[in-house]
């Protein structure tokens, strides 16, 4: 089992800060102003950009550099190879000495058969929620307090976590979500996910035996249907003065909840800043005897030493009264500051890019060249442009038009359509050096997530929580969030 502790954790930190450093204003720059402030040359190393002298070469580079993945040898591109290389060497799923993996952490001992049951979620998170609710099974088991633990869902959405906690495996579960609409949406479902639980699992069970069921009868099943009575929700906004023991004594009335009662406080891709006052509160709340955390949406946590942030879900963010980057006094005492589009670019996916293949949408092209016209006919508005997703646009000019309604910008209504033809023919080669620059910056996204959660691993360490893991638990193309922060207080 990995047991890093402080020194190494650090040592490791310091390791990836080096590696990153010469790359910050790269990796925060904006794809939007790639042509107007002639990115390719300002941040791609020339002895990459010698490499490439023709649009020939480039779809040759995305062949055998990105999409030909056991090719990284490459011999027409040997600086790429190198280049990529060495940044492979900063993910953490290299880091085998900080990585715990499900086995070590369970003592070998198996859990219950989990239960393959793909009704009311999508297959991603059917996926999610069948290892994590087994995981925080195998966890509490671990303790010996199955029989007197409550769990906490922070973030708990549409309760598809917390729901399969009550009914697979009978633990009382809070659910705790910011929206109040998701309480009663997770609820509801629950509802319906309660009346068809008997022939599910029965379905389920089958399945995996390789038994084909039978077509599903009309008729409930004779069997005792699961009780809700351990299921409940509130909507509240969690911070570390939220007392959960408080709350579980309000919403469990009929048990006796003592102030020692232990507490199991876990997340299912708890979204930006959650993740880290999920850990805070486990460390504040005594009663939080273990964390199971999975978080996401790193864009949306807030720096203590990034001062220039944009967020759409301001109503969220004006709630937060902690900062969840960086949360180790090591960082915190550099007073190391990442920036929202290099968190952004965290929460980005190369593993799926390369499975899948996939080049940037074209709405990418057309936005960096909407900065052109920007810079042309209303340089004030440089930078200031919120356009958003645009949707159903055939081609380049009624890109622009659509979002000149969107806008309400009458400027680009009058723009000649000839112009937005000549637009688009002058920088047809940069399209397919974007998409380039695209797929090398996206391969710098696993290590900056790994320096947000080597981030929060070592503030456990530096708490004294020795016993804290980093696990990787899903399937990296599946859920691109994959990684479970996990700890015990005894």
């Amino acid at each position: 089992m990995a047991r890093a502790g402080v020194a190494q954790l650090q040592q490791r930190l310091d390791g990836l800060l080096a590696y990153l450093q010469p790359y910050w204003d790269f990796l925060n720059c904006h794809m939007v102003n790639y042509l107007t402030d002639k990115h390719w040359i300002s941040f791609v190393p020339e002895e990459l950009r010698q490499e490439l002298e023709c649009e020939e070469d480039i779809q040759m580079a995305i062949e055998e550099l990105f999409w030909t993945r056991e090719q990284r040898e490459s011999e027409r591109f040997p600086n790429w190879s190198k280049h990529l290389r060495r940044g492979e060497q900063e993910h953490l799923k290299y880091f085998k000495d900080l990585i715990t993996t499900l086995e070590e952490l369970s003592g070998g001992n198996e859990n219950k058969q989990q239960l393959s049951i793909k009704e009311f979620m999508s297959a991603k998170k059917c996926h999610e929620v069948e290892l994590t609710a087994s995981l925080v099974d195998r966890l509490i088991q671990r303790t010996g307090e199955a029989e007197n633990i409550y769990i906490v869902d922070a973030g708990d959405g549409k309760g598809y976590l917390s729901s399969r906690l009550a009914l697979q495996y009978g633990y009382r579960v809070l659910g705790i979500d910011a929206n109040p609409a998701n309480t009663e949406n997770a609820l509801e479902r629950n509802r319906k996910l309660q009346r068809a639980w008997n022939g599910l699992t029965e379905r389920a069970d089958l399945e995996s035996r390789g038994i084909s069921p039978k077509c599903r009868d009309k008729q409930s099943s004779p069997k005792d249907v699961p009780s809700l009575q351990n299921y409940r929700t509130t909507a509240r906004f969690i911070t570390t003065d939220l007392n959960l023991n408080q709350i579980l004594a309000e919403q469990f009335t009929e048990f006796s909840i003592s102030p020692s009662s232990p507490i199991c406080l876990t997340g299912l891709h708890t979204c930006g800043n959650l993740a880290a006052t999920c850990l805070q509160v486990f460390h504040s709340q005594s009663q939080c005897q273990i964390l199971c955390n999975i978080g996401c949406c790193y864009h949306l946590l807030k720096e203590t030493f990034s001062q220039q942030e944009f967020f759409g879900n301001k109503s969220v963010m004006d709630l937060q009264t902690d900062c969840g980057f960086p949360l180790s006094r090591y960082l915190q005492n550099r007073q190391f500051r990442m920036g929202r589009n290099a968190r952004m670019l965290a929460a980005q996916s190369i593993e799926r890019t390369l499975n899948a293949k996939d080049l940037p949408n074209i709405s990418l092209y057309y936005r960096a060249c909407l900065e052109v016209l920007v810079c042309r006919h209303a340089p004030n508005l440089k930078n200031e442009l919120q356009v958003g997703k645009v949707r159903n646009f055939k081609d380049f000019p009624d890109y622009i038009q659509k979002c000149g309604k969107k806008l309400e910008a009458k400027w680009l209504d009058d723009v000649h359509p000839d112009e937005l033809q000549a637009l688009v023919q002058d920088y047809s080669l940069d399209k397919h050096y974007l998409e380039l620059f695209y797929l090398l910056r996206m391969t710098f996204a696993p290590a900056l997530e790994s320096l947000i959660l080597l981030d929060r691993l070592l503030y456990l360490k530096e708490l004294g929580y020795d016993r804290s893991y980093i696990v990787d638990l899903f399937d990296a193309v599946i859920s691109p969030r994959h990684y479970a922060i996990i700890a015990f207080k005894s």
